[in-house]
């Protein structure tokens, strides 16, 4: 909770230096783990056997040891690191321990450029960071419970505050919070990527469903058309859609929604419902319907033609796009010229593996 929190009001130009991790839990990266800190680590189920002493990367005099990385892991895995097995687990500690080095890389550079430049950061920026902490919190937590739970004193906050703050002033040196798009920008992007603000022809329909069963013999594929048959001239005497939907579909994803599917567009039916939805008439019933499923009684409710969406339309998302990327693009010009005058030493295991499924992280 109080890092979340604290990410709100510290994250703004940090969110270029680490992305969009910044609303994420974050573990110190700079600071050494203790004996018995790489001793847990070690312990841990799945852990790949290598030698947790071992140095994953280094930058300068700083360096990040495996111990250190794969306890950082687990923090980030919280909770779900008891329902992944030990096969997965020395996966995925391959997997991240790259990122961790990266996460590590990044942080010391800019530690080490904010000690250049003798970056300071006043008591008055803090008290301000804690007020806005205060501000946040949820009307039934005070600060000191929070501070409580998370077994951290108010100095501790306050130092963890100074060191995202210090970042946070050395990214906006050299990315101006007022870096933005221009309008010349967005309607260069627009023009050049015209095709990818194009909507597609789009409908949007009901149908009731009479299934035929592969085993089903002629009369009983007989009898369930001429049911379907029969459903169709009660829908255009009148009927209720909805109700002779749930009553008679055999579609369970759409019957007790009134059979409604919700819009799609060309591709994503079987041809010859495709073919008679986009066909039809908007609001009337359409004839009887035969898929490799059955019989269809279908209901076209909207009829959207493809269009192109306006610029005005898009302008503030694109400008939002655009002016993320000019803010990446100097950060990353930045994170370059701090590497290239850097010293950074990576150990094999700090070098990208084969990718893994992802795991759905709640």
């Amino acid at each position: 909770m109080l890092k979340k929190i604290m990410s709100w009001v510290v994250c703004g130009g940090v969110a270029i230096a680490f992305g969009a991790g910044c609303n994420k839990s974050e573990t110190k990266v700079d600071k050494p783990a203790d004996k018995a800190e790489v001793k847990a680590a070690d312990k841990t189920p799945g852990a790949p056997a290598v030698d947790p002493k071992a140095i994953l990367v280094s930058v300068g005099n700083d360096k990040l040891t495996v111990g250190e990385a794969d306890k950082q892991i687990k923090a980030m895995l919280g909770q779900n690191a008891g329902n992944i097995s030990p096969e997965q687990m020395d996966a995925m500690m391959g997997r991240f321990r790259p990122q961790a080095a990266e996460r590590f890389v990044m942080r010391s550079l800019l530690n080490q450029e904010a000690d250049k430049r003798k970056i300071v950061v006043k008591d008055s920026d803090i008290d301000e960071a804690v007020a806005m902490i205060k501000e946040r919190m949820p009307k039934d937590m005070t600060l000191e419970t929070i501070l409580e739970r998370e077994k951290m004193t108010l100095a501790e906050l306050r130092s963890n505050l100074t060191s995202e703050i210090r970042l946070k002033l050395l990214v906006e040196s050299e990315v101006p919070t007022n870096t933005v798009a221009s309008d010349e920008e967005i309607n260069k992007f627009y023009t050049e990527k015209k095709e990818n603000f194009v909507q597609p022809e789009t409908v949007e329909a009901r149908h009731i469903l009479i299934m035929l069963d592969p085993k089903d013999t002629d009369a009983v594929k007989a009898e369930k058309k001429a049911k379907a048959v029969d459903l169709q001239k009660q829908l255009v005497a009148g009927a209720d859609f909805a109700k002779l939907a749930k009553e008679h579909s055999a579609d369970p994803g759409s019957k007790d929604n009134g059979g409604e599917l919700g819009p799609f567009q060309r591709g994503k039916m079987v041809k010859e419902f495709e073919d008679a939805a986009f066909n039809q008439a908007t609001n009337a019933i359409g004839p009887v319907v035969t898929t490799e499923y059955g019989y269809h009684i279908i209901q076209v409710t909207s009829h959207e033609a493809s269009k192109t969406v306006p610029l005005a339309e898009v302008k503030e998302k694109l400008a939002a796009h655009l002016t993320q990327q000019k803010q990446k693009e100097l950060f990353d010009g930045f994170m370059q010229k701090l590497k290239s005058a850097a010293k950074v030493t990576y150990s094999d295991l700090a070098k990208a593996q084969p990718e893994m499924p992802m795991m759905q992280m709640d």
